[in-house]
């Protein structure tokens, strides 16, 4: 399996030192009815720093 070693998201939980560390991640389709580039998708194991 390969492993994210990047992530750019700045506000995702598992964004350490712009790279992912979750235990996996889900990536899905953004809505459109065929994916032909990134655009057109969307990571689902995204979640929202928590701001204290």
């Amino acid at each position: 399996m390969s492993k994210v070693t990047t992530c750019k998201i700045e506000e995702c939980h598992y964004n350490k030192d712009m790279k992912c560390h979750a235990d996996g991640i889900e990536v899905l389709s953004s809505g459109t009815k065929r994916v032909s580039t990134s655009d057109h998708t969307c990571c689902n194991t995204f979640k929202p720093k928590e701001v204290y």
